[in-house]
């Protein structure tokens, strides 16, 4: 029996004998992206990204406000245009608890949805919500009326013979009062060596710090009005292999801006300093997860999107985004579909601008 069915099976079995009142729970997520690429190939390849991806789940809860959740599935991702080449399917298993007292948190294989807010690109590139939408270990949240705060740890390599450990633990939150907001992050990005390493191979370590203050109108603004915000702060990072035994610390002035309006929306991230990513040449994405640009001393983006369709199921946007960086300039053209069905209510996963 494949692992699904037998998910499948003993949940159904578990709901049907238990005293207490076990409810079924299930869901799915769509996903559809087209990303075609112009421009200079500097920091990344300038081509044509077209994929689907379709993520099912089922599970239950045991109590009728749904306060616990135990479920299990899998995320099927298709490149289109290949057939059945270069498909890729990952487990989907988790526990997920939702307190009444703002306190919440998940354990195990779960989706980036579940997150407060979206982690920023210098975090986590687009290629990366594209191709893992899980996160693999554990998450912790708390959120109330003046901001959130949420820690998780993201499990992205188990050592073996052929694969490097590596892990980040990654902790932001932000506190409002009125439009004024004081947030930040931190992350610690460990990249170990394999079980059976030469003496080559080295241990990395990685550290990213991002404070900023801003103003910010989202929350108080109804829908369909016009909302925007504005964060500023410093975004630093030190980073160092083993191998060469230096610290390389890195640091530079991180603006962002976002602004909608009824079905419009527009993003501008900026950094000026030195590269973020000091050794991105040597490792890549194995160590830093982020969007290339930071590579260089500088980059910039602008994002102009239109959302075709947004309601409680379904959401369609598309984008045209402007990448600039040292020496580059590259043009993407976007368009994403995102479906969310479910036994409770759940949000079409639109991916960050």
């Amino acid at each position: 029996m494949r692992p699904l069915a037998l998910i499948i099976t003993a949940l159904l079995a578990l709901t049907a004998s238990a005293k207490e009142p076990l409810r079924l729970y299930w869901g799915v997520d769509f996903y559809t992206m087209f990303d075609n690429r112009e421009g200079d190939s500097r920091y990344t390849d300038t081509k044509t990204y077209f994929q689907t991806q379709l993520a099912p789940e089922i599970g239950v809860t045991f109590d009728a406000e749904a306060t616990h959740r135990l479920a299990g599935g899998a995320v099927w991702t298709q490149p289109i245009g290949s057939e059945w080449n270069g498909h890729r399917i990952s487990p989907t298993l988790y526990y997920r608890y939702d307190g009444h007292d703002g306190l919440s948190g998940a354990l195990g294989m779960f989706g980036r949805e579940q997150l407060i807010r979206p982690l920023p690109n210098y975090i986590w590139s687009d290629s990366v919500y594209y191709w893992q939408r899980n996160i693999r270990g554990a998450m912790i949240q708390y959120r109330n009326a003046t901001g959130f705060v949420e820690a998780l740890i993201d499990w992205r390599g188990m050592q073996s013979a052929t694969q490097r450990e590596a892990f980040n633990i990654i902790a932001h939150g932000e506190w409002s009062r009125r439009r004024f907001v004081a947030g930040g992050l931190a992350m610690m990005n460990h990249l170990a060596r394999t079980s059976d390493a030469t003496d080559d191979q080295h241990v990395i370590d990685n550290f990213i710090i991002n404070p900023y203050v801003g103003l910010d109108w989202r929350p108080v603004t109804p829908d369909g009005a016009f909302t925007g915000y504005f964060h500023a702060g410093l975004l630093a990072s030190i980073s160092r292999d083993r191998g060469d035994s230096d610290w390389l610390s890195r640091a530079g002035l991180w603006l962002e801006a976002g602004a909608s309006w009824r079905r419009l929306e527009a993003k501008n991230t900026l950094y000026a300093g030195k590269a973020l990513f000091p050794i991105y040449s040597r490792y890549g994405a194995l160590l830093d997860q982020g969007e290339p640009y930071y590579a260089s001393a500088w980059t910039d983006r602008l994002s102009i999107a239109a959302l075709l369709i947004g309601n409680d199921r379904v959401a369609m946007r598309a984008s045209l985004d402007f990448n600039l960086a040292a020496d580059n300039f590259t043009f993407y053209q976007r368009l994403t579909v995102s479906v969310a069905l479910g036994s409770q209510k759940r949000r079409p996963r639109l991916l960050p601008l």
